[in-house]
């Protein structure tokens, strides 16, 4: 089951060949207390996963939960164009960190496993008139930072460090990892066939840099 309708989740999860559900887990990613960005993403997602998993008893659960940092900010979904728009001039022209939790419950033995991925992002140097002509395209809405990588929003990055995936929402080789620690096999194709250049400029070729993970 994946505790997500992230479309992007969904893309990454089917090329790479897995069998899976999905279960809006319908969760307020309110925290019942202030949370530093990574405590953060490891509270949403198993607050995503522990909802899907009370409903749907004895299932193998995924969640994600992915955030844009700069500075110990968060930049989460801007809530509308204007904000859109801030955001993406704050983020012009330098480094900031994408971090993506996964936690996975598997409902037949009890098995939680847990982790993050980390990757460093540089943008370009934004102009007004980029940030405007990108936001105008709708594709900042609903998104962390108020990018896609994966889409126009790849003109925006100048380049990555880290996994590609785990930018766009759900790191397989962390989630190979956290799977396997709960004895669940998923199909043999190799994790870093998904990882991608975003520009010529990008500084590591695709899958060398392995995803880093800090556990509680």
């Amino acid at each position: 089951m994946l505790a997500s309708s992230s479309a992007r989740r969904v893309d990454i999860l089917r090329r790479a060949g897995v069998w899976f559900r999905i279960v809006a887990p319908g969760v307020d990613e309110r925290p019942p207390r202030p949370l530093g960005p990574i405590r953060f993403v490891l509270w949403a997602a198993e607050a995503k996963a522990e909802a899907v998993a009370s409903r749907v008893r004895g299932a193998i659960v995924v969640a994600a939960d992915t955030e844009v940092v700069l500075d110990g900010r968060i930049f989460g979904k801007p809530r509308d164009r204007r904000q859109a728009a801030d955001f993406l001039r704050a983020l012009s022209g330098r480094t900031h960190l994408v971090y993506t939790a996964v936690h996975v419950i598997d409902g037949r033995s009890g098995c939680r496993a847990h982790g993050i991925s980390r990757t460093h992002v540089t943008m370009r140097d934004l102009s007004a008139s980029m940030i405007s002509a990108y936001v105008r395209s709708g594709e900042a809405q609903d998104k962390a930072g108020a990018y896609a990588i994966q889409g126009k929003g790849r003109r925006l990055v100048s380049s990555i460090r880290g996994p590609y995936d785990n930018v766009v929402g759900m790191p397989m080789r962390l989630l190979t990892r956290l799977l396997g620690e709960c004895g669940i096999p998923i199909p043999a194709k190799n994790p870093d066939g998904l990882q991608h250049y975003v520009t010529k400029q990008t500084t590591l070729p695709p899958g060398s840099a392995a995803a880093r993970w800090t556990n509680r």
